[in-house]
């Protein structure tokens, strides 16, 4: 698996909004302005096959508009995206905010499919959905990608819960939020990073979602089995 790290900051950060890229065909989350941190790397938004939504928070899936729009102008017209079952309504809503009385054509031209379950297949990734708690916001989710006996797993935003820890046992890398310094009924923070990197050493946390003093404050810190990335970079696994 390669993850290509297409932002890793908070909204109130000048870092693009966190969300990966999985062999260049899988999104997971497509928040405000993912279409155009696409093209600053050179990737055409039209080749994501996939889009794995964690919620339904703006700064996770506010350039769907987008991206279907994009989608809708290449030869690609293929199209999975995994949510929660509200999330069909959500996007059609906001892509109709996003172009009035326009947004019907380009849609219909798609071969663009949507799916709830819980556990589905990916490429060649067997995919695991699991609940998270992220305060007041429900469903929030995880997901955990197989293969080969090996599991990557993707937290979304979250506090610290049963779920997290199942994760953190379970893969070998994941890519989890860390937005403060402490953590809150919304976010993981530094003091919850120390207790799960201590308690399963055997996983490597890739940190994002990072407000900047939280970055600054884990580079100084540097943790063994954590990693801070920059916008752009490519993790292969």
């Amino acid at each position: 698996m390669n993850v290509r790290i297409i932002g890793s900051g908070s909204i109130w950060t000048k870092n693009n909004s966190a969300c990966y890229l999985i062999d260049g065909k899988i999104m997971v989350d497509f928040p405000n302005g993912a279409c155009k941190y696409l093209y600053r790397f050179n990737i055409d938004p039209g080749s994501i096959n996939h889009v794995l939504l964690t919620h339904f928070h703006g700064d996770h899936y506010f350039d769907m508009p987008f991206y279907i729009l994009n989608k809708s102008k290449s030869e690609n017209k293929d199209g999975t995206i995994y949510c929660s079952k509200e999330g069909k309504t959500k996007i059609t809503k906001i892509c109709n905010l996003a172009f009035p009385n326009s947004f019907k054509k380009p849609h219909n031209s798609l071969n663009l499919k949507y799916n709830f379950n819980e556990n589905f297949k990916v490429e060649d990734y067997e995919v695991q959905k699991l609940l998270v708690l992220h305060g007041n916001m429900k469903p929030a989710y995880g997901y955990i990608f197989s293969k080969d006996n090996q599991s990557i797993g993707f937290t979304g935003d979250t506090s610290l819960c049963s779920n997290i820890e199942r994760m953190s046992e379970k893969c070998k890398y994941l890519f989890c939020d860390c937005t403060f310094l402490k953590g809150t009924s919304k976010h993981l923070g530094i003091d919850n990073l120390q207790y799960l990197s201590t308690k399963y050493p055997n996983c490597t946390f890739v940190v994002s979602h990072l407000e900047d003093e939280t970055r600054e404050k884990l580079k100084e810190l540097k943790i063994k089995n954590v990693i801070i990335p920059d916008d752009g970079q490519i993790i292969s696994l």
